[in-house]
């Protein structure tokens, strides 16, 4: 299952995925979607819910704390997204 994690600025998720690249780590920046968007930053990052911990523990470390992180939900036509963090 994969999910989001919503930062305070776009910049943050870029720079917080070329350190993980930097770590071995890989995952995609996406556009935040309009369901979950709140003001500001239109990225997110996509990760595989399995590495939830370690994308809050990594975060704070950088000095770039997650704001929330999503659940992606895939439903027929649009997908739903449930708060977990």
């Amino acid at each position: 299952m994969e999910c989001l994690a919503l930062f305070d600025s776009g910049n943050y998720v870029f720079n917080f995925c070329r350190i993980m690249e930097n770590k071995g780590y890989v995952f995609e920046v996406v556009s935040t979607p309009c369901q979950i968007a709140k003001n500001g930053c239109g990225y997110s990052l996509k990760f595989p819910i399995e590495y939830k911990d370690l994308i809050i523990r990594s975060a704070i470390e950088c000095k770039m704390p997650v704001r929330e992180i999503y659940k992606i939900i895939p439903m027929f036509t649009k997908n739903k997204y449930e708060k977990i963090y």
